[in-house]
């Protein structure tokens, strides 16, 4: 389609230029009004001809980008036959909203869950992170427009499994800077296979890519909504809201805060104020520890078992938390998120060298392991628990 208006705008230029050629002077050596203010056909013809290029170009970028997203993004299927249910609901005292994700009842024969979307609120959670890393600002935001229309996996609103609820340990997660509560929903789908509920919060503090607050209103990602040390605050408070509100809508065994990149600083903080009940843990996923704004342990170490994952880059950065951390090779900062599933990975990892998105390791795979080895934690409830789970080969103690 791009190629036939390309054609049209470029047959029309020409045939422009080719009408308005400039004819000979008059006989007195005079130069008509016509002369004056029309130029010649070769001045059309010139422009028309700079243009094909640019917007062949564009054309061509878009038809591309169409083309490179089609059947992404990817839904793994690695929950191994496992139904995951899905659902949105707000805590009763702020109104924040949460995404859930759980192991769910089939079906009732005759009747049929819908399969609830991959971004909540459609396309103004994709270009919300279009935004984020800078395609909006370029005009480029339809480069993540097909995530608008994509499926979660997950059946939406469908009963929890009744009979595993009191043995399914609770994590309730905290978002990075920019992120949401739909960023990770393929890898918290897979968390959630691996048996327990996983509570994505999405932060009112200005720090989310966009978000719908308690009154209706949107609010996009607003950084300067407050400063630094209030928004680490007003975090940590929310995912000590949502932690209480989803232990007294669920009965668990167990209950763990987690976060990636920002939202571990919100869950560290959370765990030295949590007054109501006892935490079982933390688990951490690239640990921005640079964000804690002094308002962390001084002592440097939570005073809860605590298990973090980092990334090449943040291995070699030398960020270490927590009683042991493990660094998952060949996982840039993407792969705690979905970001290497939204397009292929030819396209992810060259774009890699710009947005550490999508490292050199399987991404399925990265979510997968990281589901085991959480699960193994949490069982346990101590870090001896995710020691030997693939330690040898994508994880390395550091």
């Amino acid at each position: 389609m791009y190629r036939r208006w390309l054609a049209i705008l470029t047959y029309t230029a020409s045939t422009v230029c080719n009408s308005f050629q400039i004819p000979p002077k008059n006989t007195k050596g005079q130069v008509t009004r016509r002369q004056l203010i029309i130029p010649d056909g070769e001045f059309f013809g010139s422009i028309a001809e700079k243009l094909a290029w640019p917007i062949g170009g564009i054309a061509a970028f878009r038809i591309g980008a169409r083309i490179a997203v089609i059947g992404q993004p990817r839904l793994p299927n690695n929950c191994n036959g496992k139904d995951i249910g899905s659902r949105v609901i707000r805590t009763d005292k702020s109104g924040i909203r949460v995404r859930i994700f759980y192991p769910c009842k089939k079906p009732i024969q005759g009747t049929s869950y819908n399969i609830a979307p991959y971004c909540t609120d459609g396309r103004e959670t994709s270009d919300g992170m279009a935004g984020l890393v800078g395609f909006r600002q370029l005009g480029i935001s339809f480069l993540l427009a097909h995530l608008a229309e994509a499926e979660s996996g997950c059946y939406e609103n469908a009963d929890i499994l009744e009979e595993e609820e009191s043995s399914l340990p609770l994590l309730v997660y905290s978002h990075g800077y920019g992120g949401n509560m739909d960023m990770a929903t393929y890898f918290l789908r897979t968390m959630a296979s691996k048996g327990m509920i996983v509570a994505a919060i999405e932060h009112t503090d200005g720090t989310a890519s966009s978000t719908i607050l308690n009154d209706g209103t949107r609010l996009p990602f607003s950084p300067s909504l407050m400063n630094s040390k209030a928004s680490l605050n007003k975090r940590a408070d929310e995912v000590i809201e949502v932690s209480n509100f989803i232990s007294q809508k669920y009965k668990t065994n167990g209950l763990f805060y987690g976060g990636h990149s920002y939202g571990c600083p919100s869950a560290i903080l959370a765990s030295t104020r949590r007054m109501n009940g006892h935490l079982d843990g933390l688990i951490l996923h690239d640990p921005a520890l640079g964000m804690g704004y002094d308002l962390l342990p001084r002592s440097g170490q939570p005073d809860v078992p605590t298990v973090s994952y980092t990334s090449d880059e943040y291995n070699r950065g030398g960020v270490r938390y927590g009683d042991v951390t493990l660094h998952v090779r060949g996982a840039f900062h993407g792969n705690f998120v979905d970001a290497p599933l939204w397009a292929p990975s030819w396209v992810m990892r060259p774009l890699s060298a710009v947005i550490p998105a999508c490292g050199p390791a399987d991404p399925v795979r990265v979510h997968d392991d990281l589901a085991i080895s959480a699960k193994a934690f949490m069982t346990s409830k101590s870090v001896s628990g995710v020691i030997g789970v693939n330690q040898a080969d994508l994880f390395e103690p550091v």
